[in-house]
Formats: C-alpha cells, sequence, structure tokens
C-alpha cells in the first residue's frame, strides 16, 4: 500500500500545475468578459475543472507528503492554502450558478482571492520544493555578473596559523553541509528521511540507512551521489541548487574515506595541505599604511603637471598618491618643495633620470608616508643615506645604476620597515665593497645573477 501511495503522491507536481493554469484562464476570461457573448456559461466549464483537478492536486499532494518525509510544519501553509484556492474556486464555481447567499458577495472578492492565493500557494510550493531563497539564489548570481558586485565565494574559512588545530567536521565539513546540503535535509524537511543538520542526524542516514560505508568508503551513498555527472537524477546536490566546489568534493571525499570523524582535528589525520588551500584565509599583508587622509591638494597636483610630473592614485577612490617626474629629467631636490600640498599622501616617488643627488635623502624625510622610493639612474653616492630611517613606512628602495658607495649600506639595517633594496651596478661589482650581515644580505638585491650551465655548455668547455 505505502509503494501504491508513493507513485500516486510522485503526481502532485505533474497534477498541481492543472488547476493553476486553469484558474490563470478563468481570471483572463472574467476580467475581460464583456469582450465575450458566452463568458458565463465558458467561465463557469473552467471553474468546474478547476475543483476536479484541484481536489486530485492536495489529494496526491497529501500523499506525497506521507511518504516523502517531509515534516508537517514544512508544508502546513502551503496545504492549508491549497485548501483556501479550493474553497474559494468552488465559491466562484456557485456564485456563477447564481440564486445563492453566495451571490450577495461582491464579484471581486473571488477574483482577486483566487489570484492572491494562487500566488501564495504556489510560492509556498517553491520554497518546499526548492528551499526558500530559490528565488534569492539566483539574484546573487546576477548581482556578480550583471551589476559587478563581487560575490562571496566562501562564507568560511580556515585560519592559517592554526587551522591543523581545528576539527574536521566542524571546522569545514560542517559549514559546507550547511550551506550547500541542509535546506533539503534538516528537522523541518528531511528528504529521503535524511538530516543532516547534526554530526548525529548525518550518522543515522536516511531511510535507505547509512550514507557512509565504512567498510568500503568508496561506495558509499554520500561519495557515489557527489561523483555522479550533474545530468543525472541521483547527482547531489540536485541541479537546480547550488553546487559544491571541485575542492568541496575532494574534501568531503577524503573525510569520508578516512571514516567520516568528528573530533579528530585536520592535523591529526594528516590532511595534505593543498586539500585546505582553498578554505584558507591569509591575512593580507598591506603594502601600504592604514590611515585615513584628506584628499590632497587639487591645485598642487595642477601645478606639478603642468611642469610635466605625473601624479596619480595607487587605486580609485584612494587618497594615497604616486609621483613619477620620468617627464622631467632636470627634476632637482630643490623642487620637491613644490610638493608640500600632497606630502601626506604621497607614497610612491620614483625620481630616476632625475638630476637629484645625495640631499635628496634628507629631502625625502619630509614625506612620512613613503612607501616606495626610486633613485635609479641619479648622481647619488649614498651619503646622508641613513636619514631614511625617520620613514617609518619605507619597504622599498631603488639605487640601480647609481654612484653609490657601498659603505653607506650599512645604515640600511636600522630602516624599521625596509624589505627589498635594489642595488644593481653594470659596472663594478658592489656587494665587494659592502660588510654583509645576515640582516643585510637578506633584503639586498644586488643583481648580476648568473644562470647555470647547459649540458651541452659544459661539455664544449
Amino acid at each position: 500500500m505505502d509503494s501504491f501511495l508513493t507513485f500516486i503522491g510522485r503526481f502532485h507536481p505533474l497534477i498541481v500545475h492543472l488547476p493553476i493554469g486553469f484558474i490563470l484562464l478563468a481570471l483572463l476570461l472574467e476580467f475581460s468578459r464583456n469582450k465575450f457573448k458566452e463568458a458565463e456559461k465558458v467561465l463557469i466549464f473552467i471553474m468546474l475543472w478547476v475543483i476536479i483537478s484541484g481536489l486530485f492536486s492536495i489529494a496526491t499532494g497529501y500523499f506525497q507528503y506521507l511518504q516523502e518525509g517531509y515534516l508537517w510544519e514544512t508544508i502546513q501553509a502551503h496545504f492549508y492554502l491549497g485548501l483556501i484556492t479550493l474553497l474559494l474556486s468552488i465559491g466562484f464555481y456557485i456564485f456563477l450558478k447564481g440564486g445563492t447567499i453566495l451571490n450577495q458577495l461582491p464579484r471581486l472578492f473571488f477574483s482577486l482571492g483566487l489570484l492572491l492565493s494562487i500566488v501564495i500557494t504556489g510560492h509556498l510550493g517553491g520554497n518546499i520544493t526548492h528551499g526558500e531563497d530559490h528565488l534569492t539564489e539566483p539574484l546573487k548570481e546576477l548581482s556578480s555578473t550583471v551589476l559587478g558586485i563581487e560575490k562571496e565565494e566562501n562564507e568560511f574559512s580556515l585560519n592559517e596559523k592554526n587551522y591543523r588545530e581545528q576539527p574536521i567536521y566542524s571546522g569545514i565539513i560542517a559549514p559546507i553541509l550547511s550551506r550547500k546540503c541542509v535546506s533539503c535535509h534538516n528537522t523541518k524537511r528531511t528528504k529521503g528521511g535524511l538530516q543532516m543538520h547534526s554530526y548525529a542526524a548525518f550518522q543515522k542516514g536516511g531511510k535507505n540507512g547509512p550514507i557512509v560505508n565504512y567498510d568500503n568508503p568508496e561506495l558509499s551513498e554520500l561519495f557515489v551521489r557527489i561523483h555522479l555527472p550533474l545530468e543525472q537524477k541521483k547527482h547531489m546536490p540536485p541541479k537546480s541548487k547550488k553546487q559544491l566546489t571541485k575542492a568541496e568534493i575532494k574534501l568531503m571525499s577524503y573525510w569520508i574515506e578516512v571514516g567520516a570523524p568528528e573530533e579528530q582535528t585536520l592535523g591529526q589525520i594528516g590532511i595534505e595541505r593543498n586539500l585546505i588551500e582553498p578554505f584558507l584565509f591569509k591575512e593580507e599583508e598591506r603594502f601600504y599604511p592604514e590611515l585615513e587622509l584628506d584628499a590632497p591638494d587639487p591645485e598642487t597636483i595642477k601645478i606639478l603637471e603642468s611642469k610635466g610630473i605625473i601624479v596619480s592614485p595607487v587605486k580609485r577612490e584612494s587618497n594615497f598618491l604616486t609621483l613619477s617626474s620620468l617627464n622631467a629629467p632636470k627634476f632637482s631636490v630643490q623642487q620637491l618643495q613644490n610638493l608640500e600640498g600632497i606630502k601626506e599622501q604621497l607614497v610612491s616617488i620614483d625620481l630616476s633620470y632625475s638630476s637629484v643627488n645625495d640631499s635628496v635623502f634628507i629631502a625625502l624625510t619630509k614625506f612620512p608616508n613613503l612607501v616606495q622610493i626610486k633613485l635609479n639612474h641619479t648622481g647619488i653616492t649614498g651619503d646622508g643615506i641613513g636619514s631614511l630611517s625617520k620613514l617609518k613606512n619605507l619597504k622599498k628602495l631603488y639605487m640601480v645604476e647609481t654612484a653609490l658607495k657601498g659603505s653607506e649600506l650599512s645604515s640600511i639595517q636600522k630602516f624599521p620597515s625596509i624589505e627589498q633594496v635594489f642595488v644593481f651596478q653594470s659596472n663594478r661589482n658592489l656587494i665587494e665593497k659592502v660588510e654583509l650581515t645576515p640582516r643585510l644580505q637578506s633584503i639586498i638585491e644586488f643583481g648580476d645573477y648568473l644562470l647555470p650551465k647547459l649540458p651541452n655548455e659544459e661539455n664544449n668547455d
């Protein structure tokens, strides 16, 4: 008997569209009945079929609820509104036949009531079948592709510093299940009798038993379903739902293969880093200082640009500026005074090929937020370079092809934030003039790199 009721219940998604179609047809005719001579008779005929198909729809829907594992709390609103729609249809049918107490009601009561009831009932039915976000989920994708709004791909992440201490289930598997599976397998909706909102419910399995085969993990129901092609009916999640990413499938597969543990940490199960790499949150190291600055003085920028100086923001809607004198080869240290109106906003300055000399080092200390300085192909020798230690944010310094003295480089190790210094000289080997400490060795790039010889070159020697 159960199999028969299940068979009948499976017709609900098909039959439910019949009364909806008949009602919409009846409403179209109702709102334009003055254009048709036999409108009343046709309406009576249509409403009769609304009632017949509505009765079958409610019956099959109820059988589907009994046999498919839906909870009453999940379908009750949809069920009751379906009954209301049927009662309104019966009422309208009687109204059209005439001669009853229902004819005291305004005709609009039935037409608007039916329109409202099928909209709400249909929406609630969609929630049951596709989840409560079945309308809003596609809009997130639309906002990303059409409107250019960045969507958040990963709604959870692991801390790179302590990810090995995280339990594999609560730390990463449970969030995946919550986003991709629980909408159909929870306490209110148990498709196939399966709940996945907790580890205990997951272990219990569905009406066909556990979904993890501990003896042969690769034969597990869950393992098989997530690897099926998207076109196959048994593929999970369903084609209409948000799919698992390749990284999530690999991780879920590994978890099943090691026995689907709950308490063990990622470190204890020996998980390889490449499997969890997509889920790691890496704190972005900011290149520029975290400051809120006023907008730069536009008059200063206008004057500089008129003299061939290039001034531009580091990115859109940023008050940080970069400056280059590449188009002004006669730019001198004295002209740095003209930058007073943007000294706070300036984070990168390129004075390569200009006429600056060693006095530039002291002059540059007046720009407190400099992160990058380029003095390539200038006449500097490095005398006074130690004054740049006052720049707390300076990370990169370029002094390529200059008259730089190696003896002046020792003071660079005192720069608080320096990361890289480029001092390549094509006509001399500057490294021989520098007393290298481990700190200097890690930050100074001398260039003059030699590629290893190829085997055939060694033979020719």
